[in-house]
């Protein structure tokens, strides 16, 4: 393992540790973390021990109530269900001033920082003191909606939103900057028209099935007639088509070799590009001129704004989506990466889907392009949030469902990558080459102790949090608060923003909620223990360290 004297030499990983010198239980987890995983290499007992009463400890009863019937309230499928169609209704009465005026006081409380930057900024302060870091998101969600409008003007409309969300997301940077720290997050269908987000992933998507029919089953690189054969044959079209394939087969065979792979197209995929502009045209139909510049847009704002976080020395996630929004996302974080995750640490991180089959595949493939481009390769992994959506979604078009049949089949592609990764990082660490970065977003307490046994077991040196752990606002947070104690990183994300523009993703989390039922049914009992035992005077009860299907 490497000293803090030889990492300091090799990188400026250590200066990152240093400018969290602002929340010092932080900047303690990284000879803290790793001195206690030490300790505890030869012990057969669990690693990670949640304490509810540390989490509750700060808490007064009023708010112990609430949040009990927060809790009641997600784990009802009934009323879930149901709270989209009663806030139709208290609107169509002009009631909701009052429906709102609830809400605020219950699932907005407890899972959203606030309004006014005052309440953002008081609520990651108030983490911090407890040695949690904050993940702050401004939580308006985008997806696909019908437009009888003319496409120039849908496209100027468009864009003045996507302006405004740019601003917004300018200001999370600024509000994350003024806690040391603290990270933001970024929805990259804020930044553009989502059907245009739509139709350059499809382009995308039809270029990945066209790859992967030219390969030969052991995935080797392809030659220009394998790739013209199959783009032919998978993409409907005149025979002039083939010119468009031919061009872009030559800006990805950037040595000449006559072989191209899937990392070499990823590196020359550049929208600006004659050769790719015609190939997503004729890959998908409704992919226009327009589209295309308008994407361009999307990837000129992202790319000031991780130009901007980099001078506030704020690290930025960007958010996993909709399926068929992911290879746009994928694209564009790609990008950004390359550019901004230099030897400096990483400064960029994409968000992968473990409820996805083809999650793996695709996060191997991004990793082995980090190598070959030479920039550090840092993911967000959850399991997944869409998980409804994408089923029904699929059953309605008749394609196959991109999400795992069962939920085990989802927890064992999680461990999974965290296995690789967390390999992938102890090589580079004793090589002092480029190390991976990994936040495990997870509520499930197996894969927590799993990730920890992890990185135990393979000597991954915690310095500078090459390791970090995620959960959301207002949930597990004994899980959260134990982790803090034992000086390894781990955040919570802060979501904000106007009552109005955050519901969606308030309703989405009663969604999860209440599907991942066992998460909720274990958490509210804990914290009517809680109130019982104020009430009444007695000890608290022995914490549970069961794992919650998150």
């Amino acid at each position: 393992m490497l000293s803090l004297k030889a990492l300091s030499a090799r990188s400026s990983i250590v200066r990152r540790c240093t400018a969290l010198s602002a929340r010092p239980s932080l900047v303690r987890c990284c000879a803290l973390g790793t001195a206690q995983l030490r300790q505890q290499s030869t012990a057969n007992t669990a690693i990670l021990k949640p304490d509810p009463s540390i989490a509750f400890e700060h808490r007064s009863l009023g708010e112990l109530a609430t949040l009990w019937a927060v809790y009641q309230a997600c784990s009802s499928p009934r009323f879930v269900s149901a709270a989209p169609g009663i806030m139709d209704a208290m609107k169509d009465l002009r009631l909701s001033w009052l429906s709102n005026a609830i809400i605020r006081k219950t699932f907005f409380a407890w899972f959203c920082a606030g309004e006014t930057e005052s309440e953002i900024i008081g609520c990651m302060g108030r983490l911090r003191d407890q040695g949690i870091g904050s993940l702050i998101g401004f939580s308006a969600e985008a997806d696909l909606s019908s437009s009888a409008d003319d496409p120039a003007m849908a496209s100027a409309r468009s864009n003045v939103k996507a302006d405004a969300f740019a601003k917004e997301y300018a200001n999370s940077i600024r509000m994350a900057a003024k806690v040391p720290g603290s990270i933001a997050a970024v929805k990259l269908t804020s930044l553009v028209d989502p059907t245009v987000m739509f139709r350059v992933s499809a382009a995308l998507e039809t270029l990945k099935r066209v790859f992967a029919k030219a390969q030969n089953p052991a995935g080797d690189a392809i030659r220009l007639s394998e790739f013209l054969d199959a783009a032919t044959k998978s993409i409907p079209g005149k025979s002039a088509d083939k010119e468009v394939y031919a061009a872009l087969f030559s800006l990805a065979d950037q040595d000449h070799d006559g072989l191209v792979d899937w990392v070499d197209m990823q590196s020359a995929f550049d929208l600006g590009a004659p050769a790719v502009q015609a190939f997503c045209i004729n890959a998908n139909t409704e992919c226009s001129p327009l589209d295309l510049q308008d994407f361009l847009r999307l990837i000129a704002r992202a790319h000031g704004l991780i130009r901007y976080a980099a001078d506030q020395k704020v690290r930025v996630f960007i958010d996993a989506e909709h399926s068929y929004f992911q290879q746009a996302i994928d694209h564009v974080a790609g990008i950004l990466q390359r550019e901004f995750n230099g030897d400096a640490g990483p400064l960029v991180y994409n968000t992968y889907q473990m409820y996805r089959v083809d999650t793996p595949s695709r996060l191997e493939a991004d990793y082995r392009r980090s190598q070959r481009e030479k920039w550090r390769f840092a993911l967000k992994l959850v399991r997944g949030a869409y998980m409804h959506l994408e089923r029904t979604r699929a059953k309605q078009l008749g394609y196959t469902s991109p999400i795992h049949t069962t939920i085990q089949d989802t927890h064992t592609a999680y461990d999974r990558m965290v296995e690789l990764i967390l390999g992938q990082m102890a090589r580079a660490q004793h090589a002092g080459s480029l190390v991976p970065a990994l936040f495990a977003a997870t509520h499930n307490n197996g894969s927590i102790e799993n990730t920890l046994r992890l990185i135990r077991s393979s000597g991954v040196d915690m310095t500078g949090e090459p390791v970090m752990f995620g959960q959301l606002l207002g949930m597990q947070d004994a899980t959260s608060y134990a982790l803090a104690k034992m000086g390894v990183p781990v955040y919570k994300y802060v979501p904000y923003g106007p009552l109005d523009e955050v519901m969606p993703f308030l309703v989405r989390r009663a969604l999860e909620n209440s599907a991942v039922s066992s998460s909720i049914r274990g958490e509210g009992p804990l914290v009517l223990a809680e109130i019982r035992r104020r009430l009444l005077g007695g000890h608290r009860e022995a914490p549970s360290s069961s794992a919650t299907n998150q």
